[in-house]
C-alpha cells in the first residue's frame, strides 16, 4: 500500500472517530431535549454512512487491490448496521424481559 493511501486512511479514521465521540458526547448531553427525533436521526446517520462508505470503497477499489482487511472491516459495518434496526425491533416487541 502506498504512503498517501495509508495517510489518507489514516486521517479518514481519526476524522470518523473524533465525529462519532462529539457526536456521542453532544447526544448524551443533549438527551432528553433530541429524545422525541433520536429515530429520524439515527436513520439518517446511518443512511448518511453508508452511502458515503459506499462511495468510498467504489473509488478506493478503482485504485487497485483493497487490503483483505479492509474488506473484512466493510462487511463488518454492514453486519452492523443491518443488527441496529434487528436489535432495535428486538428491544421495542420486549425482548429480554422477564
Amino acid at each position: 500500500m502506498n504512503d498517501s493511501l495509508r495517510a489518507r486512511k489514516h486521517a479518514d479514521l481519526l476524522s470518523v472517530t473524533g465525529a462519532a465521540v462529539a457526536g456521542l458526547a453532544a447526544g448524551a448531553w443533549l438527551a432528553d431535549a433530541i429524545h422525541p427525533v433520536f429515530l429520524p436521526m439515527l436513520i439518517a446517520g446511518l443512511l448518511a454512512h453508508a452511502v458515503g462508505m459506499t462511495a468510498r470503497h467504489r473509488l478506493d477499489r478503482k485504485s487497485g487491490a483493497l487490503p483483505a482487511v479492509w474488506q473484512w472491516l466493510y462487511g463488518l459495518c454492514w453486519i452492523a448496521i443491518a443488527a441496529i434496526p434487528v436489535l432495535g425491533a428486538w428491544l421495542w416487541f420486549g425482548g429480554g424481559r422477564s
